[in-house]
């Protein structure tokens, strides 16, 4: 009896120390709330498909080769271009529509939505049925390129981590109906009762909808969501797409210096070679071609993209409404935009509901790079090279682009901020009135950081990683050392692959005042890549000495090759002065004029 009472209660004990087990490794899986990123622009995989089957064409334009689109180019505009360049006068417009017609074809038609938002032809998202974990290798490698949270899986595991899909081309209710039923999806998959979730650049336009349908079905967005992180999100459209849609292209100035550069790159030989191009014919052709172009692309194909309207700020919607969204047909394009201008006019109210209710919401934000120079106001507003402050910080005031706010600017007093006797929310760099945002307790800047780098920037990552990790921190000041509200931008990607793979080099023929060297090299990299509050200088030191560190040792037993290439690299930098120089000195003393108009 008493053996049989042994071995009951050791039988009761190993179940309860197994129990005991199994709780706690249920607690580490469940102690992560699943977390939905929602990707940017054309950062979906996205597919067309011929007789349902994905075709090797890439995104997001599906072009055909280069040997197509030049015989398309040679068959349409050829004979129309010739005519305007040998009588320097464009007749009945022929080579701006043809050339416009040539630029829808290659790159919006297969992209091409019809009058009710729909895609023409076959094209499709990659859906992620599953938890990251449990994806493909290929699908795993894409998504950690687009979005870089490798530090999220390290912590929380990759079975909590979903990303959602969608072509950014295609229509912005039926992406966001498809975003809510993915949530509920996720709770289900996940067994969570609530996800967070994190809206990137255009992702931002989508969670302006997405929160719209909660608001439409009379449910509180708190049902489904614990925190939000917005980074870099289109909160109120581009004003790149504004412009575009309601002005057009810039002026002369920047179309003959600037605008191309900015595009290309300021050391691309061949923007400013373009500029001097440009001049075979007149000025006014020129403009014809742009206005054409940019009119044809928008009346032919994006205007019946509602995801691409999302896009447009609310100031500009109303214009570019009565412009292009008049037509009979266009009722049910009209319909669907409309109300998501009205969503848009509600964001700051529908997030609001969403705090009040109890989710956390935070807010990443990159500030101080001028716009691309492809508009008017290029120069006039703050930006992240993309969208405007205005949009993405949800209301912070710039007056621009490293332009201070000055001893005699009255900062805003935010309803929103928690304790504004004794918060401080100033811009160590005097640009930015962060209280004139709707969130100054929970929005974070980064200074200089370009928009299209802010996956490059370990430091944002690590920042949206906490932020959906660690629920004790709720504000700017419960981790004000280790991310402060104002930061600043860095690109570390780079860095971060380059200095794993010199830890992996063998050493073993180095000499061991090499190997101290490049073991130094490494830890002054790792230290500054380790530091979150971030010190440009410092970093950019550490860098560039790992960089010359790692080529001494990678190129030790090269033959001296290099004065050559050096000398062909300084050839080319010359040949890059002398074509800028001749551009801008074409625009100074001949303005936009064509050569035969000089």
């Amino acid at each position: 009896m008493k053996t049989s009472k042994k071995v009951i209660a050791l039988v009761l004990s190993v179940v309860m120390l197994v129990g005991c087990f199994s709780a706690s490794a249920f607690a580490i899986d469940d102690a992560y709330t699943p977390s939905i990123v929602i990707p940017g622009i054309f950062q979906s995989e996205t597919k067309y498909y011929e007789d349902g089957e994905a075709t090797d064409l890439e995104a997001p334009f599906f072009m055909d080769s280069t040997i197509e689109i030049v015989g398309l180019a040679l068959t349409e505009a050829l004979m129309p271009l010739g005519d305007l360049i040998m009588s320097q006068e464009d007749k009945d417009n022929k080579a701006a529509q043809a050339v416009a017609d040539v630029l829808g074809e290659a790159l919006m038609e297969k992209s091409r939505c019809d009058e009710n938002g729909q895609f023409v032809h076959d094209i499709r998202a990659t859906k992620y049925n599953d938890c990251f974990a449990d994806l493909s290798a290929h699908d795993q490698e894409y998504i950690l390129d687009q979005i870089p949270l490798q530090n999220y899986i390290d912590i929380a595991g990759g079975e909590n981590l979903y990303f959602f899909s969608y072509a950014s081309l295609g229509n912005m209710i039926d992406t966001a109906q498809e975003l809510y039923d993915f949530i509920q999806f996720v709770k289900e998959d996940s067994g969570s009762d609530k996800v967070n979730i994190v809206p990137i650049s255009q992702g931002g336009s989508v969670a302006n909808a997405l929160m719209q349908i909660y608001a439409d079905n009379e449910r509180s967005v708190a049902e489904d969501i614990n925190r939000i992180v917005y980074v870099v999100p289109a909160l109120d459209g581009s004003t790149l797409i504004g412009e575009i849609y309601q002005y057009g292209l810039l002026d002369d100035e920047e179309l003959y210096t600037t605008m191309l550069p900015s595009l290309l790159g300021e050391e691309d030989m061949i923007s400013y070679l373009v500029n001097i191009i440009l001049r075979i014919m007149p000025n006014a052709n020129v403009n014809a071609i742009l206005d054409t172009a940019v009119h044809t692309l928008i009346m032919d194909y994006t205007r019946y993209s509602t995801l691409m309207w999302g896009l447009c700020p609310s100031g500009n919607y109303e214009a570019c409404r009565e412009m292009y969204l008049t037509q009979p047909g266009l009722e049910a394009i009209v319909e669907q935009t409309d109300w998501f201008y009205n969503a848009q006019c509600n964001r700051y109210d529908n997030i609001l509901n969403a705090i009040e209710d109890g989710v956390k919401v935070f807010d990443i934000v990159d500030y101080n790079v001028s716009l691309y120079q492809i508009v008017d106001s290029w120069d006039d507003v703050n930006a992240d090279g993309i969208i405007q402050l205005d949009s993405t910080s949800m209301g912070a005031f710039s007056y621009g682009v490293d332009v201070q706010l000055g001893d005699d600017y009255v900062a805003a007093v935010s309803p929103n901020c928690a304790d504004p006797e004794n918060h401080d929310h100033t811009d160590p760099n005097g640009i930015v009135d962060a209280c004139a945002g709707l969130l100054p307790d929970t929005t974070f800047y980064f200074y200089n950081q370009n928009h299209e780098r802010t996956g490059s920037n370990d430091v944002i990552m690590k920042l949206v990683t906490e932020l959906l990790v660690d629920e004790s921190f709720v504000d700017v000041y419960s981790k004000a050392d280790k991310f402060p509200q104002f930061n600043v931008g860095r690109n570390s990607k780079g860095l971060m692959r380059d200095v794993a793979e010199m830890k992996e080099y063998d050493t073993s023929d180095l000499t061991e005042e090499e190997k101290a060297l490049l073991a130094d090299a490494i830890a002054q990299a790792e230290a500054q890549l380790d530091q979150t509050n971030v010190d440009l200088d410092a970093f950019e030191e550490a860098k560039s000495n790992f960089y010359d560190v790692r080529d001494q040792i990678l190129n030790r037993d090269a033959e001296p090759e290099i004065k050559e290439n050096d000398a062909y690299m300084s050839f080319g930098d010359a040949l890059k002065q002398i074509m800028q120089l001749l551009s801008e000195i074409l625009y100074m003393y001949f303005g936009g004029l064509g050569f035969s108009e000089m």
